[in-house]
């Protein structure tokens, strides 16, 4: 008689065939046990998202740690804290590796223990310090000067939740016109990447990406379901980040529960990061006004973007003109067209012959929330009242 093991006799067929099933079940069980780091931080997802402040919109050159920008991540399960060496991995609108967004350097202490799933388990926050200097409370990583980093890219694609060996995916957000099969390096638009494998067990592709005009700056993409997508065979079971995920103002919260999510105006910007906490029709401060375009000459009808969506619809224009012979100093600057609420204005004064003119636009939603013309203007800020 061979005895391998206590209780185990292996003299017959049918009891080899049970040994050699329990040991198939040993082995499947083996990476969990020998791989704490998968067991104790793979039932993440990403929920949150957040390019910037709207300010940061007219500056493509800001450094990536000049930005603020922030990834959460929430719990789907209690337990899920041991994060050390994981990071959030960025590639451009066609799959391409950009770089890390950043890396977690040791555990959290909020385990969720007891919690429901999601979304009642706890966040884990990553960002820049300019991303935590517009809150008040810790972030749980800060990134900057992190070797390697780059900044989220906001026209299209994608931050992937990896493991500390860059193979093991647990979760993936793509936005804006995202195909990573345009590098080649995907099977599929939104799915995992050659190579790459599901860290724990849920649906590896994606679907279609979320945000189609890419992300918002004054926003988050955030996450409005979850959907681990292991049966994906049952409709409605798959992932599907344009499903899951939109665009809303930014409500951020570590690891420990502190946040700043007050909003006593009930306009859905939390006061923390709004112009006028007590007046729903205002939300961040004004920022510079961007894409000024002109058309016609002897009756011109200036235009700019509209800053409504982020600054709330009590924003106003402030238009000032002046000679273009006299725009050093801007000496003969004049309030052409003062508060308008429309993101466009007419002229019919007749241009200077030999001369033409300039137009400056601000925006303002009230006493302390009025923007600037632009970097050295300050001399037209008194031109409109």
């Amino acid at each position: 008689m061979n005895a391998l093991a206590k209780g185990f006799v292996f003299d017959t067929p049918a009891a080899t065939h049970e040994w050699r099933r329990l040991a198939a079940a040993i082995l499947l069980l083996l990476p969990l046990a020998i791989s704490p780091t998968y067991a104790l931080q793979h039932l993440m997802v990403i929920q949150e998202v957040f390019v910037g402040p709207p300010g940061e919109a007219g500056s493509p050159l800001l450094a990536p740690d000049a930005r603020a920008q922030y990834v959460m991540l929430r719990m789907t399960s209690s337990f899920q804290s041991f994060i050390d060496g994981t990071f959030i991995r960025v590639e451009d609108v066609d799959g391409n590796l950009l770089g890390r967004f950043g890396t977690f350097f040791g555990a959290v202490g909020n385990e969720g223990i007891g919690c429901p799933g999601y979304p009642g388990c706890p966040a884990i926050i990553i960002g820049t310090q300019a991303a935590r200097n517009q809150f008040t409370f810790a972030f749980d990583q800060i990134v900057d000067n992190q070797a390697g980093r780059v900044a989220l890219p906001a026209e299209g694609g994608r931050a992937c939740f990896m493991d500390f060996a860059g193979t093991a995916v647990f979760d993936c957000v793509a936005w804006g016109n995202f195909d990573c099969t345009v590098s080649g390096n995907c099977a599929g638009p939104n799915t995992i990447r050659n190579g790459e494998f599901s860290g724990n067990g849920c649906d590896t592709d994606f679907g279609p990406p979320a945000a189609p005009n890419g992300l918002q700056f004054g926003f988050s993409l955030a996450r409005n379901a979850y959907n681990c997508g292991n049966f994906c065979e049952v409709p409605g079971d798959c992932k599907d980040n344009s499903a899951d995920l939109s665009l809303r103002f930014p409500r951020p919260v570590n690891n420990a529960g502190a946040n700043d999510n007050l909003d006593l105006d009930n306009d859905t910007l939390i006061d923390q990061l709004d112009c006028d906490a007590l007046n729903a029709a205002v939300l961040w401060p004004p920022s510079e006004v961007r894409n000024v375009m002109l058309t016609g000459v002897s009756n011109t009808t200036i235009f700019w973007d509209s800053q409504s969506s982020t600054a709330g619809s009590a924003v106003r224009y402030d238009v000032a003109r002046g000679s273009l012979s006299l725009v050093d100093g801007f000496i003969d600057a004049v309030c052409h067209d003062p508060s308008t609420p429309l993101a466009s204005t007419a002229d019919a004064t007749p241009v200077p012959l030999a001369d033409g003119f300039y137009y400056l636009i601000r925006a303002q939603s009230g006493p302390e929330c009025i923007g600037g013309y632009g970097a050295g203007r300050g001399a037209v800020d008194p031109v409109c009242p």
